[in-house]
């Protein structure tokens, strides 16, 4: 399998659009024939990695399924780990794909990715009529609080990856799908997306949602939540030690010890909280 080379991915156009906009989007970048294993793969990886044991680890995450879509979350990295994630050695496609995002992640941050970083790989199905995604950051929930609509939902405390990629492995709605929302000037981002298109962006500049897709849509998410996090406060009542700066309907700061942070998460809230989410299952 060819590696995707990620300077030819992110020229100078592309990384221009990124600094300006937040976001920029790589047309084509793999073929169809990597398209259909990549999906092969990852329906193969949820199929064995979503047991009652997996999901008590946290290594997988609540599939979320209703209402014309299902999303499902694995939590993957290169070698060693510190906290959960699940085995994918043996799929290539998947290898490659997080290989090529950890490289393209790091030429941007320029700070190479430890191959102990983990990263999550979302994989989610839109159908006919699904219901829309409201407006958020992507990033390990520590603590929120979710609407009555069931859609919107505050985030109260999360660690937050830097950037987010997400490829579209099908997509019959014109190239309508993920909507990019800068949080100081409130500009709407709407970019066209067909298969086999990149979307890559900036999680703490922009905040993103889907609509109503009113024909069927496929893509693969993946962001790190290891690789230089940022930890969230809705509230200043919650910083850790550390700089924080505002952004939208909170703060953030880059210097805040996130490690220390989820570990805590992991040994001390985890363990009560998972009763919680059984009926995800």
């Amino acid at each position: 399998m060819v590696p995707l080379c990620s300077q030819m991915v992110f020229g100078m156009f592309t990384r221009q659009q990124l600094d300006v906009a937040g976001f920029c989007r790589c047309p084509g970048i793999y073929p169809g024939d990597f398209l259909q294993q990549l999906q092969d793969e990852s329906e193969l990886l949820i199929k064995r990695s979503y047991t009652q044991k997996e999901l008590e680890r946290h290594s997988v995450y609540p599939s979320d399924t209703g209402d014309a879509r299902v999303s499902h979350a694995v939590m993957l990295s290169e070698g060693v780990s510190d906290f959960p994630k699940v085995e994918h050695s043996d799929l290539p496609a998947i290898s490659q794909f997080l290989h090529d995002y950890h490289q393209i992640l790091g030429d941007i941050t320029g700070v190479a990715v430890s191959t102990g970083a983990r990263s999550m790989l979302n994989y989610q199905n839109y159908f006919t009529g699904s219901k829309p995604v409201g407006e958020h950051f992507d990033g390990e929930y520590l603590r929120t609080n979710r609407a009555s609509d069931g859609i919107e939902f505050d985030l109260e405390e999360g660690i937050l990856p830097r950037f987010v990629s997400i490829l579209i492995i099908a997509n019959e709605n014109d190239g309508i799908g993920t909507e990019l929302v800068d949080n100081q000037s409130h500009a709407v981002h709407q970019p066209t997306l067909n298969p086999g298109d990149l979307l890559f962006f900036d999680n703490i500049r922009l905040r993103h949602r889907v609509p109503t897709m009113a024909m069927p849509r496929t893509t693969i998410g993946v962001r790190s939540f290891d690789h230089m996090p940022l930890h969230f406060v809705s509230s200043k009542d919650d910083c850790l030690a550390g700089n924080y700066y505002p952004i939208a309907e909170g703060w953030v700061s880059e210097d805040a010890d996130c490690h220390a942070r989820l570990r805590r998460f992991m040994d001390v809230e985890w363990p009560d909280l998972k009763e919680d989410y059984a009926h995800y299952f």
